[in-house]
């Protein structure tokens, strides 16, 4: 952005307590970065074609290996995708909720979420993982929420066989928890709104 082309509120605390409390729910979209991949393979492949360099091999072969390591990690969003829309689409589940036996959020997930979210989402506690790690649920977990950045709680609304959306409330409850309710709120009526509650 330019100068006077900025957002009020932009670059700030606010705003990147913001980002991190409330992030958006489609997540980020690679479409730019995997145009890039091809792009890159495809010059390495016209190189070697045309001069017969062994080197465009050579540095054609770890964006080769990210090629096919996206492409597997796509297929096993389809596969998971097809058997949720096979075993969870038809009794109404339009969801996965994502939570644990934390005292900072498991009052309020009871209380609040559950009873209105009803059916529409099936239920994977973390803290009981242990005991889940094949089931759909531990799948949808790992493949769409991970374990690596503020995953619990979090809900997976599914959009058929796009990328579901992810809301993330780690942060929001810490939020909650500094007096700055707000941003819970919001990232509730998103969630409640994709699940159609």
């Amino acid at each position: 952005m330019v100068g006077g082309d900025r957002r009020p509120g932009e670059g700030t605390r606010e705003a990147k307590r913001r980002r991190r409390a409330a992030p958006d729910a489609g997540g980020s979209n690679s479409a730019g970065c995997q145009l890039v991949l091809w792009g890159y393979l495809a010059v390495c492949l016209l190189w070697f074609l045309r001069a017969r360099a062994w080197i465009a091999v050579a540095l054609g072969i770890p964006a080769l290996a990210i090629a096919v390591l996206t492409i597997w990690g796509w297929i096993d969003q389809v596969s998971i995708l097809l058997e949720v829309r096979r075993r969870w689409a038809p009794r109404g589940v339009r969801g996965l909720l994502v939570h644990s036996n934390s005292e900072a959020w498991k009052d309020h997930i009871a209380e609040r979420w559950i009873p209105r979210i009803g059916g529409r989402a099936a239920l994977f506690n973390w803290s009981d993982r242990a005991t889940d790690r094949g089931s759909l649920e531990a799948r949808v977990f790992r493949h769409f929420c991970g374990e690596t950045r503020d995953f619990n709680p979090a809900v997976v609304v599914f959009r058929g066989l796009r990328r579901p959306l992810v809301f993330r409330f780690y942060y929001a409850f810490l939020e909650v928890r500094a007096g700055r309710p707000g941003y819970l709120e919001e990232q509730e009526r998103g969630m409640f709104a994709a699940l159609g509650v």
